[in-house]
């Protein structure tokens, strides 16, 4: 019987270029994430927005137009502002930036539902299983193990967020029959495919973190629903009371003046901290300063009677306060997840 030597043999193979390295650990961790059920149906969900994004900005180029086909919807078109039906084309910035806006703003709440399926195994997983000095043999280095975990939330999150935003742009510019569309809008395309990255590294680079934190992806499901939903639930909270406060303390001031009162919570809002304990809130902000939805809603504001532009500058304007507080506590948070993943996953000659 012949016996095998079980010792190191070399391979004879031809390596990849080192910048293409971690592309193996993304192909199989989607291969892998797709074969959970839950997360097939959360994407065809995440799509529908998209659908809803692509027939609003299609119908928005029908109505400057003024295609026939348009004629039989006008009178469900009542949410719109008469001027805008009248000259479209002086409004489309701002009929795009909030349809945008309103899709970057569903799929961020989504994008957090494919995190909670996606994320919590990156990590946790091959923490549980000893997989890491597997990873970690040379030619593989602790980068591009992070940049290929990493790659698995990015092609599920731009599968949801880039992609549509492209391709509803693509069939907007073609209903539209107007090419010049293309220099007033394409800044907005830009703005949505840096947003969706943002999510991507933000997110991604925290669901990581969170991962490598635990053995068991239950704990770090855990952790990711505190930092989801228990941030947001904190932040509203604390928002009630101080909105409740500052309700009772407008009690002894003249309420007969609605532009006083609406410009008292405008500069109250200002300087609001609370929205940022909330995590999504804080990825919310930033995206509506790159969207440029507040000047959009500022200008449709314009449109309403004086006595009623006030109320719409309230209720439709969302937070106030400066987007650069979202945009540090961002940055933080993303220095703290690097440090973690630096800390939780060591070099090979460093396992233990």
């Amino acid at each position: 019987m012949p016996i095998f030597d079980q010792g190191y043999q070399h391979w004879s193979g031809t390596l990849s270029g080192r910048s293409w390295r971690w592309l193996p650990i993304t192909r199989h961790g989607i291969r892998v994430a797709l074969t959970n059920r839950w997360l097939r149906i959360a994407l065809v969900i995440s799509w529908i927005p998209a659908l809803v994004l692509a027939t609003a900005l299609c119908f928005w180029g029908l109505i400057e137009q003024q295609s026939e086909l348009i004629q039989s919807f006008l009178p469900l078109l009542g949410f719109i502002d008469r001027e805008m039906l009248l000259d479209p084309r002086a409004y489309r910035q701002e009929a795009w930036a909030l349809c945008y806006g309103y899709f970057m703003l569903t799929e961020l709440r989504l994008a957090m539902l494919l995190i909670l399926i996606v994320g919590p195994n990156l990590i946790s997983q091959d923490l549980r299983y000893n997989a890491l000095p597997l990873y970690l043999s040379r030619p593989l280095r602790r980068i591009d193990y992070f940049i290929g975990k990493w790659g698995v939330v990015v092609a599920f999150l731009g599968a949801v967020t880039i992609v549509p935003s492209i391709v509803a742009y693509v069939l907007g510019v073609l209903f539209s029959l107007d090419f010049g569309i293309v220099k007033e809008t394409l800044p907005l395309l830009l703005a949505s495919i840096g947003y969706g990255l943002i999510i991507a590294a933000s997110a991604g680079t925290l669901i990581l973190a969170l991962s490598s934190l635990s053995r068991s992806s239950r704990y770090v499901a855990m952790f990711w629903l505190a930092v989801w939903i228990g941030s947001g639930v904190v932040a509203t909270v604390l928002q009630g009371i101080e909105h409740q406060q500052r309700r009772h303390a407008a009690i002894r001031l003249d309420r007969r003046d609605p532009s006083a009162y609406v410009e008292q919570e405008l500069t109250a809002a200002r300087t609001d901290w609370r929205p940022l304990v909330s995590y999504t809130t804080n990825l919310a902000r930033v995206g509506e300063e790159m969207l440029g939805t507040p000047a959009a809603w500022d200008k449709l504001a314009q449109l309403r009677p004086s006595a009623e532009r006030d109320m719409a500058r309230l209720r439709n304007v969302g937070s106030q306060y400066p987007w650069t507080w979202s945009a540090g506590v961002l940055l933080a948070l993303f220095g703290l997840s690097a440090w973690l993943l630096n800390r939780s996953v060591k070099s090979l000659d460093r396992l233990k």
